[in-house]
């Protein structure tokens, strides 16, 4: 439900979190005036504000709102999947503001033209959604976005540039295109060759070979992000490796950027959180079917460290919502990928703890997406965006009811899977550009 805020408006007796990466004992009060961060002043048990809207935060956490740098919403195409709307809801819902979405829909995102009409459709949202564009014409790997084009794209707000699903294999393209960007935007890159990919279906091991399954090996991972990371470092250009999956993946990224690299990169909640076991114990779940898939303890072990560590960058959804009858298909038929925006922060929190978890969910992906856009978000500072998440500090679970996305398949879905990861720190109000947005 929305609730407009007044123009001047405070959020009272709050905690924030602090340089040490704590949440804060003491408590704030937030000012807004017209959408923007007025002042952060200590609260006092006597504080009242005159002519402003308060919002009593009673002791809760104050978080800058969530930003997921990896999603997809399906419009246009599949909107029987999922929507803006619906997308946005969800993501309000997961207690995020931003989104930026991924670029392989029908048509793709692969012009300027195409790329203005996303904004033009999606800019009255209760979330900030932000948009991607296809490296090649109409995603088809055989050929680059004329640099016109490129340039046009990113005049009209192109936050980066992926062949989303598909890693682009073919070196000198990678090459002409990070020269061409310059550090301007990433390459954002699904760092998985298909060609040693095999059409897998899980990862392919001891397991998969049990279960009689089409295994995916990491070799198809380890090969494509080490060809990104040497091309990076030649060209001086920006990569983005998605969805980090394996332990190679992580120690090249901690060399490269030891090297000086220009990488960032993202894990999902799901790969640091559940491994390639899943699928046996419970019996061909479809919700554990993801790309790239779930590793082994080991690999999910390394890419927890990568993680905490800031090896890796970001925690970022790959929200990839199918319908309920794809999903009931059987294992080896059923489409890859599930609803990842509304659990997520509780997933992460649940590993990681609520600071280091806004850190890598709001804090450090809205450093990227300023980097590129001139946004001011991410910070709860004066003159920043108002743009927060209230969280309760508490174990939850999720049920399907309270879903917004048109998919309701997520991780943690059934009693069995609650009864191994709770959730912790509960996304309760999400403010977006000062108004309230969604509150319990």
């Amino acid at each position: 439900m929305n609730s407009s805020l007044s123009k001047f408006s405070v959020i009272k007796n709050v905690r924030l979190k602090d340089n040490s990466s704590n949440i804060s004992g003491s408590f704030f009060d937030v000012l807004i005036k017209d959408s923007l961060i007025e002042d952060v002043i200590p609260s006092r048990l006597d504080s009242s504000y005159e002519n402003f809207l308060e919002i009593d935060g009673q002791g809760d956490i104050l978080s800058p709102g969530f930003v997921d740098l990896h999603a997809h919403f399906r419009d246009p195409g599949f909107t029987y999947k999922e929507d803006f709307k619906s997308g946005s809801d969800a993501a309000v819902n997961g207690g995020f503001t931003t989104v930026v979405l991924m670029p392989n829909t029908n048509p793709s995102i692969d012009n300027s033209e195409i790329l203005e009409d996303q904004y033009k459709r999606s800019k009255d949202l209760s979330v900030r959604l932000l948009h991607t564009g296809c490296l090649t014409k109409e995603r088809k790997g055989s050929s680059l976005l004329d640099f016109q084009e490129f340039n046009s794209m990113i005049e009209k707000g192109c936050i980066g540039f992926s062949d989303d699903g598909d890693h682009l294999k073919e070196s000198s393209m990678i090459e002409k295109a990070l020269k061409f960007f310059s550090g301007r935007v990433p390459l954002m890159d699904h760092a998985e060759d298909d060609l040693l990919s095999n059409e897998g279906v899980m990862n392919e091991g001891v397991i998969s070979s049990r279960l009689g399954l089409t295994g995916r090996p990491k070799a198809a991972e380890i090969r494509a992000v080490k060809q990104n990371l040497e091309i990076a470092q030649k060209t001086g250009g920006w990569i983005h490796l998605q969805h980090l999956s394996c332990e190679e993946s992580v120690d090249l990224v901690k060399e490269a950027k030891n090297n000086g690299v220009n990488v960032t990169s993202e894990v999902t909640p799901h790969h640091i959180l559940y491994t390639e076991d899943y699928i046996e114990t419970y019996k061909f779940d479809s919700q554990f079917k993801v790309n790239p898939p779930l590793r082994t303890e080991k690999d999910r072990l390394r890419c927890l460290e990568g993680l905490k560590e800031g090896i890796i960058d970001v925690v970022a959804t790959d929200h990839a919502p199918h319908t309920d009858i794809e999903k009931m298909n059987i294992f080896s038929e059923t489409p890859s990928g599930i609803n990842g925006l509304e659990n997520a922060f509780g997933l992460v929190a649940s590993q990681i703890g609520i600071a280091k978890a806004i850190e890598k969910m709001s804090e450090k992906p809205a450093q990227i997406i300023n980097k590129i856009s001139g946004l001011k978000i991410g910070k709860i500072k004066k003159g920043f965006c108002a743009d927060f998440t209230m969280i309760s500090d508490q174990k939850w679970s999720m049920d399907s009811i309270e879903i917004k996305s048109k998919s309701k398949n997520y991780l943690n879905q059934s009693s069995t899977h609650k009864e191994d990861i709770f959730l912790k720190g509960k996304p309760i109000y999400t403010i977006f550009k000062g108004e309230v947005i969604n509150n319990e």
